[in-house]
């Protein structure tokens, strides 16, 4: 097959910088899938497909520069989400791209669920408060498996001391935020939804980092207790990394 649209496999996986056995390790778990003319003849890769993956070696050092920044720009299109709308249509794309990955049938409608939580509590909790830039970013990488999305917006701390006027800090907050039911959150009563996450990255093959002004959470499958410690730098918004 000879097409300047097209690319062999050892091209592909130059472009990449990964192995050629790690190409057909992909194509058949799903990953990413090869062109062949025959179910004997060469793999082939679509150059646009590989190309589009390039940018997104980066993705959650992107969202965290961006997170973290004084005065950043938007990022690019494809990771910006400035409505709920526009969050919930991409996610639907992703569930549709999780859903052709071999190994992930019975996992995936989890994952696009605890990450349909954790997006939507940006839009939910920062509705006519966002302290400069409004939306979300929401980026992820198939080959490395990985899900991001950060805000710029009150961070957990802020928003749970409406109700929560005596936590002390971003670490008590994000202890509350993942393990205590929340009868009543001013103005609705919604909240529990980080619980739910926890829930589903401690039963299944998965793991959650998860950061709040100056604390981050580390969680995994059979984890007895959440991992909560002091960071830096410190940043008024939050930000999710979901591996699976």
């Amino acid at each position: 097959m000879k097409n300047q649209n097209f690319l062999t496999i050892r091209e592909a996986a130059k472009t990449l910088g990964v192995s050629i056995d790690t190409l057909r390790r992909w194509d058949k778990k799903g990953i990413l899938r090869s062109i062949r003319p025959t179910p004997t003849s060469h793999r082939y890769y679509q150059k646009e497909e590989i190309n589009n993956l390039l940018p997104r070696n980066d993705i959650s050092n992107l969202a965290k520069n961006w997170a973290v920044s004084q005065k950043p720009p938007l990022p690019q299109q494809e990771n910006y989400c400035e409505t709920s709308d526009v969050f919930n249509a991409r996610l639907e794309r992703m569930g549709r791209e999780l859903g052709k990955i071999k190994g992930l049938e019975k996992t995936f409608p989890l994952i696009v669920a605890i990450t349909g939580e954790i997006g939507n509590n940006s839009f939910n909790h920062n509705i006519g408060n966002w302290p400069d830039t409004p939306g979300i970013f929401f980026g992820y990488d198939l080959l490395k498996r990985q899900i991001t999305l950060a805000d710029r917006g009150q961070g957990l701390l802020q928003t749970l001391k409406r109700v929560r006027p005596l936590l002390k800090n971003d670490e008590e907050a994000l202890q509350t935020a993942f393990t205590e039911f929340i009868s009543s959150r001013a103005p609705e009563d919604r909240g529990n939804g980080l619980k739910f996450v926890k829930n589903v990255i401690m039963e299944n093959d998965l793991s959650l980092l998860f950061l709040s002004g100056d604390a981050e959470l580390h969680l995994k499958k059979n984890d007895k207790k959440i991992n909560i410690k002091e960071t830096t730098p410190c940043f008024h918004g939050c930000m999710a990394v979901i591996n699976f």
